[in-house]
């Protein structure tokens, strides 16, 4: 008998990332789909740890590089796990959600990309763990 999924959600699963997350301690309590999608390719991860810009009353994550000055002060929190980007995420009705992390450890060498001070010092109740 095949499976009966009531919520329409589907799961992968692609090995595993690297463990960033010491403690979470508070993540927002709603997540979202991921905004700026379209600036990734299939194959790509968008990385644990990476900073988001979460907005709440949308429902919508968008992802933060440092490069991105501008949104820089947007950045209310960091990325929880690892997203994959495959060929259903990228299709005609796909979408990527992801869960936003404000209150934690973390192991901040661990990060793909470095979080400025000026965006750690806005996220107050995470506490960057240095391990070099």
């Amino acid at each position: 008998m095949g499976s009966f999924n009531t919520f329409g959600k589907t799961s992968k699963s692609y090995g595993s990332g690297k463990n960033i997350w010491h403690e979470i301690k508070g993540a927002y309590p709603v997540g979202g789909t991921i905004a700026n999608l379209s600036g990734y390719n299939v194959g790509d991860v968008i990385p644990a740890g990476s900073m988001c810009a979460l907005d709440q009353a949308a429902h919508t994550i968008t992802i933060v590089k440092a490069s991105d000055s501008d949104q820089l002060a947007n950045v209310n929190g960091l990325l929880q796990n690892d997203i994959y980007v495959d060929e259903a995420v990228k299709g005609e009705n796909g979408n990527a959600t992801g869960n936003v992390v404000f209150a934690g450890e973390i192991y901040i060498d661990r990060l793909e990309e470095e979080v400025p001070a000026s965006v750690l010092s806005k996220l107050p109740m995470i506490v960057a763990i240095k391990e070099k």
